[in-house]
């Protein structure tokens, strides 16, 4: 079951990495963003996106470890640190994006945070 969990965890969290990746290349995807506050991202912003994409891999490469998707290259239990501060924070960010301004977001954010977010809890708590 936590395979399946990280798994489509996996699948339902690439949205956000890719959305990220777009923004930061300067997409009109800003409605699917920050509350949908720009269009296209300013020039001066998109360079604050690199560390919310390097954290994205790292959330993405942790919940296919803890659900043994990917051989263990880290020791578990650091693995296992990592998938719980990722399920709470995602916990927190869904609560962000359900309370945004974007109806875009909202909406289309709304329901790959709530997924992403239930698969990392699952798959966390089965690394106990």
């Amino acid at each position: 079951m936590f395979f399946i969990a990280a798994i489509i965890g996996a699948i339902v969290f690439l949205p956000s990495i890719v959305l990220n990746i777009a923004l930061a290349c300067g997409a009109p995807l800003g409605m699917y963003a920050m509350n949908g506050r720009h269009k296209v991202v300013p020039k001066e912003i998109r360079r604050a996106f690199v560390m919310p994409i390097i954290l994205q891999f790292v959330a993405l490469f942790t919940i296919l470890s803890a659900g043994h998707v990917l051989p263990e290259t880290i020791p578990f239990g650091i693995i296992r640190i990592l998938a719980f501060f990722f399920a709470v924070y995602l916990t927190f960010y869904t609560a962000t994006v359900l309370f945004s301004l974007s109806a875009k977001e909202r909406h289309v954010m709304g329901f790959f945070a709530i997924a992403s977010t239930i698969c990392f809890w699952i798959v966390a708590v089965g690394t106990i």
